[in-house]
Parts: C-alpha cells; structure tokens; sequence
C-alpha cells in the first residue's frame, strides 16, 4: 500500500513574506526622502492636506504609503504564486535584506546624511 502525502503550495506564504519586505524597505525609503526633499515632507502630511489622520504630520503619509504599497505587492505576488511551490528560501533572503534597508533607513545618522538644510 503507498501512502500519499500532499503539500500546500509556499507561493502565497512567499508573496506574503516578500511584500513584509518591500513594505518595511518603502517605509525606510519615505523617512529617507521626507529629509531629502521638504516639498515631498509636505506632501506626506495627509492629516493636514486631505484630512486622513489626526494631526500626525508627515507620518500619515509614510504609513498609508508603506501600507498600501504592501497590500499591492500582496495582492500581486500572492496572485502570481498561487497554487505555485517558489523558491522560498531565496524569497526570505530578498525579503530579510529589502527589511533591513528599510529599517535602516528610520534611524537618524542614516537619514540625516541626506537631509536638506
């Protein structure tokens, strides 16, 4: 008698960790750029400029970006991968370096080399 064993398929788990990345790497990347460029800092304030948020300044727009560009490579990747086994492996490590970049980004001695004075 030969017993079967099924898996699932990683895709969607795979879209799901690599979107973590590319979200925390958009989030590092709009801390970066609200220093760089005051008109882009003044852009992101979305509780000032179209009333979303209670007063947080640019920090609602960073947020709702990096949210949403999540959700978007979510439904993108979990789309494409369904139903799909991936290279998961090499998936965690695009999406530990897109991570750590972002969150390199958030720390003050980084996004002060490209802050307008």
């Amino acid at each position: 008698m030969q017993q079967l064993t099924t898996t699932k398929p990683n895709g969607p788990a795979a879209a799901a960790f690599l979107a973590a990345g590319i979200g925390g790497f958009t989030l590092g990347l709009m801390v970066t750029l609200a220093e760089a460029l005051p008109e882009f800092k003044a852009w992101l304030d979305f509780s000032a400029n179209y009333g979303i948020g209670s007063g947080v300044g640019p920090l609602s727009g960073k947020t709702i970006i990096a949210t949403v560009t999540y959700f978007a490579a979510f439904a993108l990747f979990g789309y494409a991968w369904r139903g799909r086994e991936v290279n998961l492996g090499r998936v965690l490590a695009i999406a530990g370096v897109l991570l750590a970049l972002g969150f390199a980004m958030t720390f003050p001695p980084i996004f002060e080399v490209f802050a307008a004075d």
